[in-house]
């Protein structure tokens, strides 16, 4: 399953979801429409995730616009990878009405079943309620699908956008198309209980699938901690809340493993991140940020005020980078050789020491669970003598 921050969340078409993203979430929208100003994938992330929905992307650039993470994906996703709704995932607290209604937030660590209706607040602040579990799903996102799956939800799944593709499983899934190029007519027709919008769905999307009385959901992690907030917010909508517990627990294992191993180094390597060949990047904020972090590395980008800054030649080669990043790219428009050949780079550390890399952005640009993968794989490239 490739995506690579291009159709971004993701550039080829992927990318372009993921970036998208990852930029959205950037605007602190979850929902708008992104204005892309450069192609890049992600998809499908990321984008995203981190992707990102990570989720699939393309470049987008611009302070306004979110690749997916790490919503997500094969060109990235997806994504996100990373895209907002203002933070973690918001859900409400429990709340019994006289009618016998629910207002109801995931609970860390609960697994009693669910109680219906329902009411919950997703990542876009809005207030969805069911009367009963969803029997039929239908994902706009390559990281709601994967939350999905490793809920056990998979076959209840009738419908996935065009970027998903993972398990291998989603493959026999219908098709309701892109980011860009949603099939409402499709969608309609699959007669879902629930529709599993992204921090890249477009406003215009939602609303027009809730005036065909569909009801819709928006999952939109901006970090880790989201991920693991939405697995139990999806479980508890449709009441598998044990497989919630189950799937967090081997997400934030992974991590802590992760944590364990960096931790003994001493120095923290200077890293690049490149989301495509306009060399777009990840500052603070953004859910890849996160990632490198988590991976033990330093970013370089540690002053810009949009998470997803475009950078120049220059300003890469002053700041040096030891280790270079690259989401990988079957587009065949970035990839380590390009960057290594690039005119006047033979002066970075990075490049000087064969240290520029190819990362799965399907792991890395789609903020869904296997983010803790991307974490693992980053951390590798970083310090290889620790995970032999």
């Amino acid at each position: 399953m490739k995506t690579n921050v291009k159709n971004r969340f993701w550039l080829p078409g992927l990318i372009a979801a993921l970036l998208l993203a990852l930029l959205l979430a950037a605007c602190g929208d979850s929902t708008a429409t992104p204005a892309s100003a450069t192609t890049a994938a992600a998809t499908t992330s990321a984008a995203t995730t981190a992707a990102s929905n990570t989720a699939a992307a393309t470049t987008a650039a611009a302070t306004t616009v979110a690749a997916t993470t790490a919503a997500a994906t094969t060109a990235p996703a997806t994504t996100a990878a990373a895209t907002t709704a203002a933070g973690t995932t918001a859900v409400a607290t429990t709340a019994a009405t006289t009618t016998g209604a629910a207002t109801t937030a995931a609970a860390a660590g609960s697994t009693a079943p669910t109680t219906y209706p329902l009411t919950i607040t997703d990542d876009a602040k809005r207030s969805v309620k069911f009367d009963k579990a969803p029997a039929k799903i239908v994902s706009l996102a390559p990281s709601n699908t994967e939350l999905a799956y490793a809920l056990g939800l998979g076959d209840k799944i009738v419908g996935i956008d065009d970027n998903s593709n993972f398990p291998v499983e989603v493959s026999k899934k219908e098709k309701v198309g892109g980011f860009s190029s949603t099939n409402l007519e499709k969608i309609v027709s699959l007669s879902p209980d629930v529709v599993l919008a992204a921090g890249i769905t477009s406003k215009t999307v939602i609303s027009s699938l809730e005036s065909r009385k569909l009801t819709v959901i928006v999952l939109n992690p901006s970090n880790l901690a989201g991920i693991s907030a939405n697995l139990r917010l999806l479980a508890k909508v449709t009441n598998v809340p044990e497989k919630a517990e189950a799937a967090v627990k081997e997400f934030e294992a992974k991590l802590a493993e992760v944590s364990a191993k960096v931790k003994t180094a001493s120095v923290k390597p200077r890293v690049f991140y490149e989301l495509d060949p306009t060399l777009f990047t990840v500052g603070p904020g953004s859910f890849i940020d996160e990632i490198i972090t988590r991976a033990g590395g330093q970013n370089i980008v540690t002053d810009a005020s949009n998470p997803y800054p475009q950078l120049n030649q220059e300003a890469v080669i002053s700041k040096d980078p030891q280790v270079i990043l690259v989401g990988d790219d079957t587009g065949g428009t970035d990839s380590p050789a390009i960057i290594t050949a690039r005119a006047g780079w033979n002066v970075i550390s990075a490049v000087k020491t064969k240290r520029v890399y190819a990362v799965t952005a399907d792991l890395v640009n789609r903020p869904g669970p296997r983010a803790a993968l991307g974490v693992e794989a980053v951390a590798k490239l970083l310090y290889p003598d620790l995970f032999k």
